[in-house]
């Protein structure tokens, strides 16, 4: 039996031998490591996705198709600049001057003036001719300059020596033989949209009228208003005598703090304007503040006669000026040294997203009111439903914040002082909140109902706008700076919130849009330790202790040292933490996927 076995498998062995089986090809599931199949999968995966990622690009490319993932799309044209160069009737020619060996960061602004005027071309639909010049040649120069180009000089920093570079970086348009031009592209691009619309718009159209009540010792555009008119360059401001019927077709009319009595004639011209469709816009008149009268800062009641129209639509401008605990900072001197105080006429506005639907707010997060009265509704402007509408109010007391409160009195100081020096004036004081800007819309399509004449002579022939805000600061010259050293960037951020208001009573959202882009990120706050202290060094100055100051500017020094390294681990936290944190998930990803493919069982 042992013999039979041993012969049926010697003949299977020889069996097996003269007949060899196929041999599996290498790297195939019969044979071949797990390792290489692993190794093939990933490379074919990457392959893959290195494919589509081509393919994308490359449909992308030829469908003009970009994603803009920033928060203000701050790389793409907003609806109202697409809208402008579409509407192009004839060729708008647009030539670029830049110099070619321009140092950083001015080098990278052709870059991003190269893709914006592109964005513009491609939505012209064929109307827009765009070129770029590297003046480098004298005729080339000569040109730039005849057009009114400026030429620039700019400094180059390398390793051991400081040289200035001269060149070109500015833009010119051209429309129906007129012409337009950016003589100077800032390095900062922020608002460079919100220009060549506006630029566009200039050549292309009529500037709508724009109407400032005159003859009332308030602020004109000539004298008190440039910074408006700079950055309104899309309308035209006209000074108004409202002694006489106000022409119908300003767009909107603006009341600018007026300082004298408004006699009841011209408010009955105010009023007919009004009612003929008309859109206004009262900014102050209830308070004056002398900024020319020393650092006393004096504020006194104007008797404007403003109430008289207003009482009828159920608003009411309030005398006193509102001070809030959340407010601005401004300087003071105190021993030789410039140490900002909060100042609380100068109130800090912060806007919930359901605030900032409306357009006057659009897209902005906060704004500063100085030197603003407060405003009253009654039921006759609630009644109006969803068109009346608080745009702004003050804070309301919080625990052992105050909140705001109302200076009240026939001269009221507001010279800066030390921070404990206003509170003495909350006791007795009307507290807020308190409304310090109201909007009403009267007539559009969602609402039907008709404004009433605010001397009992009929209803409104059509809708109506009308913003009322209880000062004129942020409109006025002299508490923006020098109108001609600001860049227009920072004029847009400072006048936003006044800006849109306009916009929004000339019906034109398109320009909200557009400048709302140009809204810098609101300012970092200031700790309370660094708050604390520096009011302890205002007070021990004021008492004349030196020692006092001296252990509260140590406090003050040590105070700002802690806010300095707070901010720099959170930069280095995102510079280099965070990194890190994803490597260190993509090693315990590997470390699974290696323990996962050892506990497998082939």
């Amino acid at each position: 039996m042992a013999d039979d076995k041993n012969k049926r498998a010697g003949g299977a062995y020889r069996a097996s031998k003269s007949e060899p089986k196929a041999v599996p090809a290498r790297g195939a599931n019969q044979g071949g490591s797990p390792a290489g199949r692993q190794q093939a999968e990933s490379l074919g995966f990457l392959a893959m996705a290195v494919g589509i990622l081509i393919a994308v690009n490359v449909l992308g490319h030829f469908v003009f198709t970009r994603i803009d993932a920033t928060r203000n799309r701050a790389y793409s044209l907003a609806d109202g600049s697409r809208r402008v160069v579409s509407e192009l009737d004839e060729t708008l020619t647009v030539t670029a001057y830049f110099s070619a060996d321009l140092p950083a960061p001015f080098n990278a602004t052709e870059v991003y003036v190269r893709n914006l005027l592109e964005e513009y071309e491609a939505a012209s639909n064929g109307h827009m001719v765009v070129r770029f010049v590297s003046p480098d040649e004298e005729d080339e120069r000569e040109e730039a300059e005849e057009a009114g180009i400026q030429r620039v000089a700019h400094q180059h920093i390398e390793s051991d020596s400081v040289s200035v570079v001269e060149g070109y970086r500015g833009v010119v348009f051209e429309y129906l033989g007129n012409r337009e031009v950016i003589a100077v592209i800032q390095p900062d691009t922020e608002g460079l949209e919100y220009s060549i619309t506006t630029t566009i718009r200039e050549l292309t159209g009529e500037d709508a009228p724009i109407g400032v009540l005159s003859g009332h010792e308030g602020p004109t555009a000539s004298e008190g208003l440039q910074a408006l008119s700079r950055m309104l360059g899309s309308y035209e401001l006209r000074e108004v005598s409202a002694t006489e019927a106000i022409d119908p077709e300003l767009r909107a009319l603006l009341i600018i703090e007026p300082t004298t009595e408004i006699t009841d004639a011209e408010l009955h011209n105010i009023d007919s304007y009004v009612m003929g469709g008309g859109s206004l816009g009262i900014f102050g008149g209830a308070m004056h503040v002398d900024v020319a009268g020393g650092p006393d800062l004096p504020a006194s009641a104007t008797g404007s006669n403003l109430n008289t129209l207003l009482d009828g639509w159920g608003i009411h401008m309030g005398e006193g000026i509102v001070a809030d605990t959340r407010c601005r900072n401004l300087p003071m001197v105190a021993m030789g040294m410039r140490i900002p105080v909060p100042f609380p006429p100068a109130v800090a506005v912060s806007f919930t997203d359901e605030q900032a639907e409306h357009p006057a707010l659009f897209r902005l997060t906060d704004t500063a009111l100085f030197f603003v009265s407060p405003i009253e509704t009654t039921e006759v402007f609630r009644n109006f439903g969803e068109g009346a509408v608080t745009l702004i109010r003050s804070s309301a007391a919080n625990g052992r914040d105050p909140g705001s409160w109302l200076l009240e009195g026939e001269s009221i100081s507001l010279r800066v002082r030390q921070g404990n020096e206003w509170m003495p004036t909350i006791e007795g004081a009307e507290d807020g909140p308190f409304s310090l800007a109201v909007a009403l819309e009267v007539g559009n399509e969602d609402n039907d109902a008709r404004l009433p004449s605010a001397f009992g002579e009929g209803e409104a022939a059509g809708p109506v706008r009308i913003v009322v805000v209880g000062t004129a600061s942020m409109l006025r010259d002299e508490f923006l700076g020098p109108v001609d050293e600001i860049p227009e960037a920072e004029l847009a951020g400072a006048m936003a919130f006044p800006l849109n208001a306009i916009d929004w009573l000339a019906q034109d959202s398109d320009m909200i849009a557009i400048r709302a882009k140009t809204i810098e990120e609101p300012q970092l706050e200031v700790p309370q330790s660094v708050t604390d202290a520096t009011d302890e060094v205002l007070h021990a100055a004021g008492e004349n202790d030196a020692d006092g100051a001296d252990a509260a500017l140590e406090r003050r020094n040590e105070a700002l040292a802690s806010w300095d390294s707070r901010k720099s681990r959170f930069r280095w936290g995102n510079t280099i933490f965070i990194p890190i944190l994803v490597g260190l998930f993509g090693v315990v990803r590997w470390q699974m996927r290696q323990r996962k493919k050892a506990a497998l069982k082939i």
